[in-house]
């Protein structure tokens, strides 16, 4: 079980270096997506000119923007049970679990495969929303953060964490209607199931140091708070999620197979 003690990892796991000639680091990670999951390139775009309807962080977290894409939303949810009475918890559990949900796999990536790291600030992401309020692709402009290049692959993922991850729950959690934990708790098993997937890619011993310092480590190298801290757990020789997502409280939505309340 990925819960013992380990050192820092190398700065960098495994090299994907950008080749000479006109190949960019939106090529580079591009390229490595489609080697290994070739699907998260249906609503990632690296470097393409994005939709005018899609909004940054900052124009889609504006109390006007972010009512109308959830009511939006809750009209879908709802949708074959109009009469029941809506509950805003769960229902923006599910919205960030969408949003998070495409957003960190193939970050994941791009801050784990290659030399050059992208740059994660929140002003690069562009967000294009389904019909049904939620979130469909990004589109990001790339640049390299050359700070976080010279950094330890359990650095890049405190990146991850603190440019791409807080704003997005510090936002949700202005709605007033959710508690960040939620949202750090679906977002930590997120996490720790895309580091199974990419054990092929990085090797058991790697994925179990960084599911150390992810989830067992009560503070950041800088310091703050860790907010992935014991998001999942120990339980029967297994890492486990810690506490329910809420969805199964909305209608015609599915428990999720290993709900902690079976």
């Amino acid at each position: 079980m990925a819960t013992r003690s380990a050192q820092i990892v190398d700065p960098i796991l495994w090299r994907a270096p950008l080749s000479a000639g006109s190949t960019t680091l939106a090529d580079s990670v591009r390229e490595t997506i489609a080697e290994h999951r070739a699907y998260l390139l249906d609503f990632i775009k690296l470097d393409e000119a994005h939709p005018h309807q899609a909004m940054t962080l900052d124009q889609w977290r504006r109390p006007a923007e972010m009512q109308s894409l959830l009511a939006v939303y809750s009209d879908h949810i709802y949708r074959n049970q109009p009469n029941l009475a809506r509950e805003n918890k769960p229902l923006l559990s599910l919205w960030a679990q969408w949003y998070i949900g495409l957003m960190v796999p193939p970050l994941m990536i791009a801050l784990l495969t290659q030399e050059a790291a992208l740059d994660l600030s929140p002003e690069h992401f562009f967000v294009e929303f389904h019909e049904t309020g939620r979130a469909a692709c990004f589109w990001i402009d790339v640049h390299e953060d050359r700070n976080t290049t010279v950094l330890s692959a359990q650095e890049r993922m405190e990146t991850l964490v603190t440019q791409a991850l807080i704003p997005v729950v510090n936002a949700l959690e202005e709605t007033g209607e959710i508690n960040g934990k939620l949202i750090w708790s679906n977002t930590g098993y997120l996490i720790h199931w895309y580091l199974t997937e990419m054990k092929a890619v990085l090797g058991d011993e790697t994925v179990d140091a960084l599911r150390q310092s992810c989830f067992f480590a009560k503070q950041l190298s800088n310091g703050q708070d860790n907010p992935l801290f014991r998001t999942v757990v120990p339980r029967d020789g297994l890492l486990v999620r810690r506490t329910c997502c809420q969805r199964y409280r909305l209608p015609d939505v599915q428990q999720c197979g290993d709900c902690t309340l079976k």
